[in-house]
């Protein structure tokens, strides 16, 4: 009964391993994708403020 009741708890404990592994996983995907989007952003703010001390310049 007590070795049963073990395996029981090693399992539930596995899956929540495994869970939580999924969980971090996921964290860590959204994580990368928001900042690629923000590196982008920045480079286009970037970019227009480039585009426009140019075109000051230039008048």
């Amino acid at each position: 009964m007590t070795q049963k009741r073990g395996e029981e708890n090693m399992n539930a404990t596995k899956e929540l391993q495994e869970e939580m592994v999924g969980v971090l996983t996921a964290i860590s995907i959204v994580s990368k994708r928001l900042a690629c989007r923000l590196v982008e952003l920045d480079e286009n703010q970037t970019k227009e403020t480039t585009e426009k001390r140019e075109e000051k310049t230039n008048e």
